[in-house]
């Protein structure tokens, strides 16, 4: 979860926690490249990380894995932002189910997977 706000990062790492997520979270791109998205089953970048854009780090990414796109999820909370047209996008605000959803949606797990009540093994999603 790559968000330069504090609250985000903290709220959205606590939702997919208790979807069953481990959760690391970064700040910025130097932050999530040292993290090592590319491990991880699920990538969330909002697109405006303070005066860097998030765009940038996925554009990093992809250039290292073209398949990166599959994983990624865009945050964004104006239309207007640009965002890579093969990224799944989740515009702000959006109830934690939403986000669950989305980054479920990108790893391949159904609804009823979630949770570490049911024994599905979590995955990692940065």
């Amino acid at each position: 979860m790559v968000d330069d706000q504090e609250m985000i990062r903290v709220l959205a790492a606590r939702v997919l926690s208790d979807g069953g997520w481990s959760v690391a979270t970064a700040g910025d791109i130097a932050g999530a490249l040292a993290l090592r998205p590319l491990e991880f089953d699920a990538v969330i970048i909002d697109t405006r990380l303070g005066p860097e854009r998030g765009t940038e780090l996925f554009d990093q990414l992809r250039a290292q894995d073209p398949l990166v796109s599959r994983r990624c999820l865009v945050l964004t909370g104006a239309v207007a932002d640009p965002r890579p047209d093969d990224v799944a996008v989740l515009l702000k605000p959006f109830r934690a189910d939403d986000l669950l959803d989305a980054v479920n949606g990108l790893a391949g797990r159904r609804p009823t997977e979630n949770g570490p009540r049911d024994g599905v093994r979590p995955g990692r999603a940065g």
